[in-house]
């Protein structure tokens, strides 16, 4: 008989921050696989806190997806949201923002790495 303190598994999406199933093997939102599983149940490492925070809003997607290519590339977990959907095409971009998120743990090392890159 388990325990009636005992907290049900979560899990989460390494990609976008998305609730999915244990079985999954790819994210339904982002289309991550998912076949890595990351256990947040030890509390002394904070490297893998799930609170996302936006880091910057871009006015473009093209500007975003440097940035986030240069976090991925420093190690630092990140996505980006946009209401826009002309990331295939450049030149039709949209004026909405574009948000890119990290957890709040890599908030700090993300503001050095993009003011690095003049972009922040």
């Amino acid at each position: 008989m388990a325990e009636e303190n005992e907290k049900p598994e979560v899990y989460f999406c390494t990609e976008c921050g998305k609730e999915v199933n244990k079985t999954d093997k790819i994210c339904p939102k982002c289309g991550a696989d998912l076949s890595e599983m990351v256990d947040l149940s030890k509390e002394e490492d904070d490297s893998e806190k799930i609170d996302e925070v936006i880091v910057k809003v871009f006015i473009n997607e093209v500007d975003a997806q440097l940035a986030k290519e240069q976090l991925l590339s420093e190690g630092i977990k990140c996505f980006i949201i946009s209401d826009g959907s002309f990331g295939m095409l450049p030149t039709m971009q949209s004026t909405s923002a574009v948000k890119l998120i990290v957890n709040e743990y890599n908030l700090e090392r993300a503001i050095e790495v993009l003011k690095a890159m003049d972009m922040y």
